[in-house]
């Protein structure tokens, strides 16, 4: 699952990028939860291995009951409303 969204690069220009869910860190207990995502220059740039040029830490209320990447995704989205799923 990855979705493409303009974004500023840490480099400071902004471009249209692959963004990926690296990780997530939940609790259970009234904490709120974190996505921690990765920007490529494209899909083929991810898959041959090259680094992110984007990185972005989201904090959000997870529902331990319900898959947590997609939750994950869905704060991402409400962030970058004009993305798109890939």
């Amino acid at each position: 699952m990855a979705i493409k969204a303009t974004i500023k690069t840490k480099f400071g220009e902004e471009r249209e990028l692959y963004v990926r869910l690296n990780n997530v860190e939940v609790s259970n207990h009234g904490v709120k939860s974190r996505a921690l995502f990765r920007g490529f220059l494209s899909k083929e740039a991810f898959d041959g291995g090259a680094s992110y040029i984007h990185e972005e830490l989201i904090e959000f209320n997870a529902d331990v009951a319900v898959p947590l990447w997609g939750q994950a995704y869905d704060k991402l989205k409400e962030v970058y409303p004009d993305s798109a799923d890939i």
